[in-house]
């Protein structure tokens, strides 16, 4: 039920109650292998024959809903609840709903 009360808290109070700086410690261990420390993206996964998969630039999240970012960072999927490409992981059971909205506050700040 405690889970189901924060997803209908608005964006806006889920985001503040992330610490950025804690996000910024947790997005350089967990993120940026693929993602880059800049949040520019661009890492290419697979073989020259391969799909091209890159990793997404995250500098444009801040348009993003919180609850969608929650969403895409735990269960790997988008708005419409299909799959990520598959190198982005789902991070639930290896990070905590608080752990990725530090990780989603931070990534707020990449666009100021």
């Amino acid at each position: 039920m405690a889970l189901s009360a924060l997803f209908l808290t608005s964006g806006a109070a889920l985001a503040q109650q992330g610490s950025a700086a804690a996000g910024k410690a947790l997005y350089m261990r967990n993120c940026s292998g693929c993602h880059l420390a800049s949040g520019a993206g661009g890492v290419h996964f697979g073989d020259a024959v391969s799909a091209d998969l890159r990793a997404p630039g995250l500098e444009t999240t801040y348009h993003h809903s919180t609850k969608l970012m929650l969403r895409a960072i735990l269960q790997a999927r988008d708005e419409d609840g299909k799959r990520l490409d598959q190198p982005m992981p789902a991070w639930a059971g290896k990070i905590t709903q608080a752990q990725a909205l530090d990780i989603i506050s931070y990534l707020k700040t990449l666009h100021s």
